[in-house]
């Protein structure tokens, strides 16, 4: 369709039917088509320090990347008193090579919480030492086998598939795998033709929105910042290796002036929490890492009313953030965590669009809520 703002993805994103939220998306899913096609998986996130740098750099009053790897934006406000940091991770899951067998084969294992269903068989990019890739195959092997093989006690249902019966084959041989830069610590991802984000109605689906989609509202919010300067100072904090810990996060925090960090974030749509994957932005108040600011989230739902927008609340299980896992550090004072719902979180993952837009619109109103 023409005079969209966002590329043409090579599978044809715009020819599925369009809704009202695809319009007004627009921007958004022109970062995320972006940063989804670049590879960023946990400790090589070269690619997508690229795209971010290029895309919030004009605009900051200074940006750089820190000794831990996150890329930092300054925006300076009317007050340089109490600086807000706002934060999400640019680090995707992915794999890691642990070793070459004498035939080629990788053996990996997961970067984060990773488990071999949410990928399945199919092609996968190793990132290789200088920038490039080698495409191989992501392999669970064959069922027509009887208990000789592995495979067979996962077929028979006696065993799960886990990571150490899986491997990758790029069909090289180890020496020729060695000349082009892979190694026991080479990292694997889905292979690129495979991370476009394709539009479903009011939904974009793809691999890596977490939280390659906070990222992408943080751009925008980045741009409205550089049109109008701030109450106070902001720094947008687009961190590193999030999925393993982070770590990143919390040396940020303890490094830039500020007293309170707020996430952007997917945030699992799923009965038990009573989260619905509709265009409803949601609000936490804890995770099973820590408590969120409850004067923090109040004040962006009530912010969220003066827009028109409802908005869910949340209390998770299983799931930690920048913000949680700064704050149980010591290293932020005050922490809160605004999120788009998603369903298949660590898989192939749907978001609404609705869901993302409104939560880009309570982030801004935050940022200019003195």
């Amino acid at each position: 369709m023409p005079g969209k703002a966002y590329p043409m993805p090579d599978h044809d994103l715009l020819t599925r039917r369009q809704d009202a939220w695809v319009d007004r998306a627009a921007p958004v899913l022109a970062h995320l088509d972006a940063l989804c096609r670049a590879h960023s998986p946990v400790g090589c996130e070269r690619e997508i320090d690229t795209v971010i740098l290029d895309a919030i750099g004009p605009g900051a009053s200074r940006i750089w990347q820190d000794a831990a790897g996150n890329v930092i934006a300054h925006f300076a406000g009317r007050s340089a008193d109490a600086p807000l940091h706002l934060t999400a991770h640019k680090d995707e899951l992915g794999l890691i090579v642990k070793r070459v067998e004498p035939d080629g084969r990788l053996r990996v294992q997961a970067l984060g919480g990773l488990y071999p269903f949410k990928w399945g068989e199919g092609l996968v990019d190793v990132l290789a030492d200088g920038g490039g890739t080698v495409t191989g195959v992501l392999s669970f092997g064959s069922l027509h086998v009887s208990e000789e093989s592995p495979v067979e006690k996962v077929k028979a249902g006696r065993e799960p598939m886990v990571w150490r019966n899986a491997w990758v084959d790029c069909k090289r041989s180890r020496n020729d795998l060695a000349s082009l830069g892979v190694h026991a610590g080479s990292k694997v991802v889905p292979a690129r033709m495979r991370k476009a984000p394709v539009v479903l109605g009011d939904f974009v689906c793809g691999h890596a929105l977490d939280d390659k989609g906070g990222v992408a509202i943080l751009i925008e919010v980045a741009a409205r910042l550089a049109h109008e300067p701030p109450p106070q100072d902001i720094y947008l904090v687009i961190s590193s290796m999030e999925e393993i810990g982070s770590g990143s996060a919390i040396y940020a925090t303890r490094t830039i002036p500020g007293d309170r960090l707020i996430a952007v974030e997917i945030v699992p749509a799923m009965p038990e929490y009573d989260i619905v994957n509709d265009d409803r932005p949601v609000i936490l108040y804890a995770d099973s890492t820590n408590v969120y600011d409850e004067s923090v989230a109040n004040r962006a739902a009530a912010l969220a009313h003066g827009l028109g927008i409802d908005v869910q609340r949340g209390v998770l299980s299983s799931y930690g953030s920048d913000a949680s896992m700064s704050k149980k550090a010591g290293a932020a004072p005050s922490i809160g965590l605004f999120g788009f719902p998603t369903e298949n979180t660590h898989g192939y993952e749907i978001s609404h669009l609705g869901g993302i837009v409104n939560c880009l619109e309570v982030v801004a109103t935050y940022a200019y809520d003195a």
